[in-house]
């Protein structure tokens, strides 16, 4: 499996700074034509999908920021195509058919089908990661996947490990990626604020040692518990 590498976090941190100061149409305009220029290179498609995926934050709740959902969810699917083993496309694929949004001014969308297909990619990423070494952050992609399944309303699918046990388990090693280190902590800081007693602490613990310099995270264990 591709995992995820130094060149991804520093490409993705750049199209981040390049969304915020509006730069980002360049960026993209080239990382495009090096994708149309060689068509059948996995690593192309992934630049240019990851860049893409970057610079979403930078966009309005609106009907464009809905169309750049889509763009960037296709974007990725056509790296899939190209390399089915890349760990960070997967992932990426899930995350944002999650956060696509479900309304934009007078238009809406039916989100449960986003949701079922990206249940689908965190089941196979899930399986796929299972039979490689550890990874710090791994535990990510099962806290995704039990964020989708309460969005969803459905229960973790049978054999899927107790969320308890896989923070246990999980290597105690800061994952030292300072700009995809903002996306993986998400589902974490995002099952801490809704947790209690010794899960809550669990959450908290493990995702103060991988991603303990992300503000999200500084934030999330700043807060008095409310339970």
């Amino acid at each position: 499996m591709h995992l995820i590498t130094r060149a991804d976090d520093e490409l993705y941190g750049v199209a981040s700074a390049a969304g915020k100061l509006g730069w980002a149409p360049k960026l993209l305009a080239r990382l495009a034509d090096a994708r149309r220029a060689a068509p059948a290179d996995p690593g192309a498609a992934a630049r240019y999908a990851f860049a893409l995926m970057a610079a979403l934050p930078s966009l309005g709740v609106e009907f464009e920021a809905h169309a750049r959902f889509t763009d960037t969810i296709d974007a990725l699917g056509q790296a899939l195509r190209l390399d089915p083993d890349n760990w960070l496309a997967r992932y990426s694929r899930a995350r944002l058919r999650a956060l696509i949004p479900s309304s934009y001014g007078a238009y809406s969308v039916q989100a449960s089908g986003e949701l079922s297909l990206a249940q689908a990619d965190l089941e196979l990423l899930l399986a796929r990661q299972g039979g490689l070494p550890a990874q710090a952050y791994f535990v990510s992609t099962h806290a995704l996947a039990a964020v989708v399944d309460h969005l969803a309303g459905t229960p973790p699918a049978d054999g899927r490990p107790p969320l308890l046990d896989v923070l246990a388990a999980c290597p105690r090693t800061p994952v030292g990626l300072p700009a995809l280190g903002a996306v993986l902590c998400e589902p974490l800081a995002t099952m801490h604020a809704g947790a209690v007693g010794p899960e809550r602490q669990a959450i908290g613990e493990v995702m103060a040692v991988l991603y303990g310099e992300q503000p999200a995270v500084v934030a999330a264990l700043s807060r008095q518990s409310v339970w």
